[in-house]
């Protein structure tokens, strides 16, 4: 999960300074702005800060993304925190070397001698012994949020009719009480925005457009991006409704694979590509519209117009311009669409959340 606010944009640009002196100093390369010179060849190299309970950081090759655990902002020495940065920028150096396949081989070891670092740089793994407080309360008010909106998407999977949709009803009630909350609570010099990558794939199709529907009525700003050989979808927003986002993505990647293949065996006539693009277009658009409903029931006009500029913004704040994700809308099947509504209103999230627990040895990769 990325991080975004005031105080991490001082860290990125701190951590930005140390990353040109050491490619510049230390490995005999030439970095200008964002970008590294390698064998005549300008690749681009970009930071971000991100919250794991696992990871200090990491290199991903398909993004050129250098990523720093949040807790180095508070907890690391300035060399520990630049043996972590040696450490990944070696990373980067084996890819451009060797391909994508190389870790904490010898390859990678030989890497770092190359550069002069030793033990300190190329181990696999750190010791962080003191955790934030502040960190550590947020998390926990967090986790008994999600813990609550998970009794009651579970409940929203009901035999029973009326106490599904009331079930669904107080899900979306808590969500919007906890974002009124939020408007009425953010500190502008300290807000923190969040975000995190749901789904990767190779190539995008209409059931993730119609997750990226979905997702918005969870109080998220999903957005569509590119690296090298995939798409992935990221979801902006504040850490509840984030975390909460990420759950119902991973659920709804599965589920409507399972209830397209319902659909079919009912309707056998629903073939091709256009059968199912329509369906699951569909299945969005009844369940948005029967969340839509309901939040109007439950808060002004006024309310929902404040709870969407703060979306908004937090969008801003990530991706200064940004555009609409859609899908060629292509050939149109009216009854497997009709069909997609129909399953799309009585859509429930009835996954179990992850209730991973907290490590103190934290991984670099």
């Amino acid at each position: 999960m990325f991080l975004h606010s005031k105080t991490i944009s001082a860290f990125i640009t701190r951590v930005r300074i140390d990353v040109r002196e050491i490619v510049n100093n230390e490995m005999g390369l030439k970095m200008e702005r964002s970008r590294i010179h390698f064998k005549g060849i300008l690749y681009p190299l970009n930071v971000v800060v991100f919250e794991d309970h696992t990871r200090l950081g990491y290199f991903d090759s398909r993004t050129y993304e250098l990523g720093l655990s949040k807790k180095l902002m508070y907890q690391a020495k300035d060399e520990v925190l630049k043996n972590i940065i040696r450490h990944e920028l070696a990373h980067f150096m084996c890819y451009l070397i060797h391909g994508p396949k190389v870790l904490h081989g010898e390859e990678f070891h030989d890497a770092c001698r190359n550069f002069g670092w030793g033990p300190e740089v190329y181990g696999a793994y750190a010791n962080l012994e003191h955790e934030n407080d502040k960190i550590g309360e947020s998390n926990e008010k967090t986790e008994k949020l999600l813990l609550r909106l998970k009794k009651l998407l579970a409940l929203a999977s009901s035999d029973n009719t009326h106490e599904r949709e009331l079930a669904t009803l107080k899900a979306n009630q808590l969500l919007l009480e906890h974002n009124l909350n939020l408007n009425q609570s953010q500190n502008s010099d300290e807000e923190t925005v969040y975000v995190k990558r749901v789904l990767v794939a190779a190539r995008k199709n209409s059931k993730h457009v119609a997750i990226y529907e979905i997702l918005k009525t969870f109080f998220v700003s999903p957005v569509f991006n590119h690296g090298r050989g995939i798409f992935y979808l990221e979801v902006i927003g504040d850490k509840t409704s984030v975390e909460l986002a990420d759950y119902v993505a991973s659920f709804l990647d599965r589920e409507l694979e399972i209830i397209w293949k319902q659909t079919q065996k009912e309707n056998p006539h629903f073939k091709g590509i256009s059968s199912k693009n329509s369906f699951f277009t569909g299945v969005a658009r009844g369940y948005v519209e029967k969340i839509e409903k309901q939040k109007t029931e439950l808060a002004s006009k006024n309310d929902l117009v404040l709870i969407e500029k703060n979306i908004q913004k937090n969008l801003k704040i990530v991706y200064p311009r940004i555009g609409h994700a859609s899908l060629s809308s292509g050939a149109h099947n009216e009854d497997a669409h009709s069909a997609g509504k129909i399953k799309g209103s009585n859509l429930s999230i009835r996954q179990a959340l992850d209730q991973g627990k907290a490590s103190k040895v934290f991984l670099l990769s």
